[in-house]
């Protein structure tokens, strides 16, 4: 049961109002009650999920704006460093997913939703998940858009700029953000979970790292199934391999296909498509090979500028697309200029000169290409 500290240390907690904290020490009770007094640790944590954590100075809402203000500020009593919270993301864009991918999201929401009958029958469903994948490609995206379908707060804790800030303390903050995560139902986001999870065997690194994943493996061990832990890293290479193992699922993000640059290019394009329908083929080619991220942006940025300098349309679409046309390959240039000749009536001349082919070649290309070669 608890003891003299404990009780005067929950009631120091009380009485300056830090409720994070209280939760947090309450949530460390409830695995102390699970083995001595199991049927008061379990009236104690079912008090924890029907009572959410509620937002204070400790818990600072993330605005849609990623400045200080959604960052724990570390001149606080808080545990909680540099962690940031979204209370409410209910209607959060769905992220353009592979259709493996998608079908993987899908199967835990629908785990998730029928958890009182997985559990009937003796079955957990997910609560723990890596998603590996180079940068822009979705995977915070598609924890936010998890969080909103299942109507849960989202905690997002950034360990590169906890390992840069915090080193020597990183492992009870790490340690103290788990306990709070696992406290009551949300989803907890550990981005670039490479900065701590390193491989054992680096002897490159510090005994702070080390002991990390330590902490990692322990508290990855029976995660409550009424929250989902989602680690996230963009070089997997580094993350250490038994770390990987106590993960439930695995999921990779890559760099889209051109056929997904085609559907992203349409999706952000929206009620502008038929303005850009002319140029959509070159507009994906110049974005292949890029993160989704990037197609966003330049795709945004190219609808401002159709509004706001309709007639330079064409210039800037050459502008902001074909920066690199240097890397495409000589086919790739040959099949640009023939698409510009034939679908957006360029001549040929300004075509060999834009895409560094000659004239007779598009022109071969052309007559081919008519010919139903």
């Amino acid at each position: 049961m608890i003891n003299s500290n404990d009780f005067i240390s929950l009631s120091r907690l009380a009485l300056e109002g830090r409720d994070a904290d209280i939760r947090l020490f309450l949530a460390k009770l409830v695995r102390k009650l699970r083995k001595a007094e199991p049927a008061i640790g379990g009236q104690l944590e079912e008090l924890l999920k029907i009572n959410p954590a509620r937002s204070s100075s400790v818990l600072r809402k993330d605005t849609g704006q990623h400045d200080q203000s959604a960052i724990f500020d570390p001149a606080e009593k808080s545990e909680f460093p540099l962690i940031k919270t979204f209370e409410e993301i209910r209607s959060e864009e769905e992220p353009i997913l592979e259709n493996p991918i998608k079908q993987q999201f899908e199967q835990i929401i629908v785990e998730r939703k029928s958890l009182t009958l997985l559990q009937k029958n003796g079955l957990q469903p997910t609560s723990s998940m890596i998603l590996q994948g180079p940068p822009g490609v979705g995977k915070t995206m598609s924890a936010k858009w998890l969080a909103s379908k299942l109507d849960l707060p989202l905690y997002i804790l950034d360990l590169t700029a906890v390992m840069s800030s915090y080193l020597g303390k990183t492992g009870s903050n790490l340690r103290s953000v788990i306990e709070f995560a696992k406290s009551h139902p949300c989803v907890l986001l550990l981005d670039e979970i490479d900065a701590i999870a390193k491989r054992r065997s680096d002897d490159s690194d510090v005994g702070e790292l080390k002991r990390l994943v330590t902490v990692m493996l322990q508290e990855l061990e029976n995660w409550p199934s009424t929250g989902i832990l989602i680690a996230a890293t963009n070089h997997p290479e580094l993350v250490d391999p038994a770390l990987w193992r106590r993960f439930d699922i695995e999921i990779n993000f890559h760099t889209p296909s051109i056929n997904q640059v085609r559907n992203a290019v349409i999706h952000f394009l929206g009620k502008d498509e038929a303005h850009f329908k002319q140029w959509i083929e070159l507009i994906v080619a110049g974005l292949s090979g890029t993160s989704y991220s990037n197609i966003k942006r330049t795709i945004l940025k190219l609808r401002k500028l159709r509004i706001l300098n309709p007639s330079e349309l064409e210039q800037n679409i050459l502008k902001h697309i074909l920066p690199n046309i240097d890397e495409l390959s000589r086919d790739e240039k040959i099949n640009l200029a023939v698409g510009s000749v034939v679908n957006q009536g360029m001549s040929q001349l300004k075509a060999a000169k834009l895409f560094g082919v000659s004239r007779d070649t598009i022109r071969k290309r052309i007559n081919s290409v008519e010919r139903g070669e």
